[in-house]
């Protein structure tokens, strides 16, 4: 995955995408919680990129945090970010603890969006915001199906919504001054960049590193993904939430 994605990321668009998502909000000088935060990209790209005054990640995976603690540490970054192994479930942090909560491709895991998005709401301050990237469900076509029948294919669990229903979830919820940006096109075309990278520039290098099998289950996955958003099944996008109460 970082050879295709960039060092740090399991998700497309690397220390790119993490700047498009936080061009909506402030992140300088701010406390930051980053909710799944995977092999720790998103992390150094927010406190050495976007000055965030402290950054703390949180994953359900050993083994991604163990690389995450190597790459926080080659950036040198020790001091300003912290990681922490959870089990799903509550949050294992106190009220108001951040000011900006980051959060990428990981609602789509959550069968009820409401108590998962209150559980954030609970450790952002008031005056704080949440902010991430989404996948959504668009048409119910057959490239929609493709893309669901491959994940559950392969025994993993994924619960797409409409952008609709994700809004009307955070509001549920208790946030306020929700908006989301609707960033399909754009994720088309950087799916497709990335599928042909599988095909040509990087094949020889991924089987190399994974093998024919490994390869193929990539390559049918880069595929079946980027004609999921360019035939309109599948969607993306940014979404901001505030929160002005207690």
């Amino acid at each position: 995955m970082e050879m295709l994605y960039g060092t740090g990321y399991l998700s497309m668009g690397g220390d790119d995408e993490v700047a498009n998502i936080v061009a909506q909000v402030d992140v300088a000088g701010k406390d930051v919680l980053d909710i799944g935060c995977g092999l720790g990209g998103a992390l150094i790209a927010l406190t050495r990129n976007h000055h965030a005054r402290y950054a703390h990640g949180i994953d359900i995976d050993a083994g991604v945090l163990g690389r995450a603690s190597a790459l926080v540490s080659a950036a040198e970054l020790q001091e300003r970010i912290s990681l922490t192994r959870f089990e799903p479930g509550p949050l294992p942090l106190a009220d108001a603890s951040f000011d900006l909560v980051f959060l990428t491709a990981v609602s789509c895991h959550i069968q009820d969006l409401v108590p998962f998005f209150a559980e954030i709401r609970r450790v952002i301050r008031p005056g704080g915001q949440l902010v991430g990237g989404e996948w959504f469900r668009h048409l119910d076509n057959q490239a929609y199906r493709e893309w669901d029948e491959l994940l559950r294919h392969r025994g993993l669990n994924f619960y797409f919504v409409t952008a609709e229903q994700f809004k009307a979830a955070l509001l549920g919820s208790g946030f306020e001054e929700t908006s989301i940006v609707d960033r399909s096109s754009a994720m088309a075309s950087l799916t497709q960049r990335y599928l042909d990278r599988v095909q040509h520039e990087l094949k020889d290098r991924l089987l190399d590193a994974m093998g024919e099998e490994d390869y193929a289950a990539l390559l049918e996955w880069t595929m079946i993904r980027a004609n999921g958003l360019s035939q309109d099944g599948s969607g993306y996008g940014h979404f901001v939430a505030g929160k002005t109460g207690i």
